[in-house]
């Protein structure tokens, strides 16, 4: 008896996608120190990034680093221990490899222009509140697409998470800026839930694959996107680099991307994204002090509130227990 072409097509799936991973209701002291670690490295990112911006248009700055990601990534895959090690969970469902370099190409794409044409428009205040509601998206959107539990103890930290930025970036409790720059927070606003989507996407095929040739997937749709639309804003991008440029260069993509994003994804494999996200909100006192020592930039003393608060919101995010589902 033959097979009609919807249940081949179904027998063609089970043979490509492989199960979905156990995963972690919660994480331990070791993920919180090592989220913390990639959040105080992507704090550096902003600085580096106006460095080479003195030389380079924004959207160039973001081309480069996703092609350099997408090259350097792709050659240490090549390599036959990092070959051998990924080859069991490299996605071969065409739908699922389009699926991720179209988060690349069109959702990273969309999140970085959108973040550079955004923060032009509105102030530094509102632009870092607004990116810094990050978590709360990745959040909301992990328990409504991939269904994870969210105990009263994750939102708890999410909100003091929240109550910490609020303080570092107002310096204090009280409102003291806002320019009702509507156009400027809108694109901020479009970017943040644009990355959230890639976030959740890229979770979503995360529990079946290795996250890594997730993220060098992403990065070549990512480095396409991004080249095309620098082309057409920016035009023929500025190739004479400085030494500054190279070392920015450098830490934005090989630190921050190849690295940094690396480990993310890693991690993504298993850990509830949901409590994960919370640790973004490590970047805005990591920025502070990057600031103070690097730049010598003035320190509020409320950052230390701030900082704390931050801190006990991950902690409790992360540390938040999953009650098994009941049975019957």
């Amino acid at each position: 008896m033959s097979c009609s072409p919807s249940q081949r097509e179904r027998k063609s799936r089970s043979q490509l996608v492989p199960p979905v991973r156990e995963q972690y209701g919660s994480a331990g002291m070791g993920m919180f120190l090592i989220l913390i670690f990639l959040n105080i490295l992507w704090a550096g990112a902003n600085p580096a990034a106006l460095i080479m911006m003195q030389n380079h248009r924004p959207e160039w700055v973001a081309g480069f680093r996703f092609i350099g990601t997408s090259l350097l990534l792709g050659a240490l895959l090549a390599l036959p221990p990092f070959r051998r090690t990924v080859a069991p969970h490299f996605p071969r469902y065409l739908p699922h490899i389009l699926l991720m370099g179209g988060v690349g190409f069109i959702g990273v794409t969309i999140a970085y222009i959108c973040y550079f044409w955004g923060t032009k428009l509105s102030t530094a205040t509102e632009a870092t509140l607004l990116v810094s509601s990050s978590p709360v998206f990745y959040a909301l959107m992990a328990r409504l697409v991939l269904k994870e539990r969210f105990p009263p103890q994750k939102s708890l930290g999410i909100l003091l998470g929240l109550a910490g930025v609020w303080v570092i970036v107002n310096k204090g409790i009280l409102l003291r800026e806002f320019s009702g720059a509507t156009l400027g927070n809108l694109l901020v606003l479009v970017g943040v839930i644009t990355e959230s989507v890639n976030v959740i996407v890229g979770k979503s095929l995360a529990m079946r694959y290795s996250g890594v040739v997730l993220l060098w997937i992403e990065a070549t749709g990512a480095a396409i996107g991004l080249t095309i639309v620098s082309s057409l804003v920016a035009g023929a991008p500025v190739l004479n680099w400085t030494a500054s440029d190279g070392w920015a260069w450098f830490y934005l993509t090989v630190v921050c991307t190849v690295f940094a994003f690396s480990v993310w994804f890693y991690l993504m494999e298993r850990a509830p994204v949901g409590g994960m996200g919370v640790s973004v909100f490590a970047q805005t006192p990591a920025a502070g002090f990057i600031g103070y020592f690097l730049l010598k930039e003035s320190l509020h003393p409320m950052i230390w509130v701030g900082a704390g608060l931050i801190l006990i919101g991950m902690f409790l995010t992360l540390r938040a227990k999953v009650a098994p589902p009941h049975s019957g």
